[in-house]
């Protein structure tokens, strides 16, 4: 499926690759997939931890997510198994509607703009359908951008999180 392993010098930029992704089973990639999360989740903190309390505060709750449930990791590569973005889905029973529900944990692309993001959420959602989970949600930030996407693939606004800093 992937070309032979290149030394990476070898290779093109991925840049030039990551149009002609594939996605695949994401469990080999979970370093990958932890790295770029915890770098792109750090840029919406509001809070000024140093590198080593964040560190320690991510792999805590990663930990405890990872503690229950149903995971699944699907990851878009290149034709030289290079991560491109993945998708961390959960499945659980709904604390509202108490059914069998998918939870997106986190979907994250390299190269937004490419079709990697939306071929991740049809996976993750084909996933769910097959496990027999009767609905899937995620939570997005109010200002993020990716909430229009999010509609424009059929999920709607159900509930508001309300916070308030201490």
């Amino acid at each position: 499926m992937f070309q032979k392993q290149k030394r990476h010098s070898e290779l093109p930029p991925i840049r030039q690759t990551a149009e002609e992704f594939t996605v695949v089973d994401g469990e080999s990639y979970l370093d990958e997939i932890f790295k770029s999360d915890m770098g792109i989740s750090r840029s919406f903190s509001r809070f000024q931890l140093s590198h080593e309390e964040y560190e320690e505060n991510y792999g805590r709750v990663i930990r405890g997510l990872l503690a229950t449930g149903k995971h699944k990791f699907f990851v878009a590569v290149d034709k030289y198994g290079r991560y491109l973005g993945h998708v961390w889905v959960c499945l659980k029973i709904d604390t509202v509607d108490f059914v069998p529900s998918a939870y997106i944990y986190d979907i994250e692309t390299l190269f937004p703009g490419i079709g990697i993001g939306s071929t991740l959420i049809e996976r993750a959602e084909e996933w769910a359908r097959k496990m027999g989970t009767m609905k899937i949600s995620l939570r997005v930030d109010v200002n993020n951008p990716a909430r229009k996407w999010y509609s424009e693939k059929g999920y709607s606004e159900r509930a508001i999180i309300m916070e308030k800093l201490l």
